[in-house]
């Protein structure tokens, strides 16, 4: 299927007390009126996709994406050609700051 993005809906039954220390960081994942007036829900980030047996799998991250000598790299392209070793099943990538 098509990859979408997880939500959360934030209700009495399910919470969200938001993050520590600066409250903007807990606005920006919060969305607002997505099905109706009123409704709220937490924006994990995400991406999902649905087989034709309706498991859901992890397809990516919303901004995992990476500067490298002037180039956007998306963590889910590398992991995609690290997986085509035939002695590795599974690979997760992610950018990190490095020096210089």
């Amino acid at each position: 299927g098509e990859a979408g993005l997880l939500i959360s809906k934030v209700n009495a039954k399910n919470p969200f007390f938001g993050y520590a220390g600066d409250k903007r960081h807990t606005e920006k994942k919060l969305l607002c009126e997505v099905f109706k007036k009123g409704d709220l829900y937490f924006n994990t980030g995400d991406l999902m996709v649905q087989d034709h047996e309706n498991f859901l799998y992890f397809w990516d991250r919303i901004g995992d994406t990476f500067r490298w000598k002037g180039e956007n790299v998306a963590t889910t392209e590398v992991s995609d050609v690290i997986v085509m070793l035939d002695f590795i099943q599974e690979a997760n990538v992610y950018g990190v700051s490095v020096p210089g």
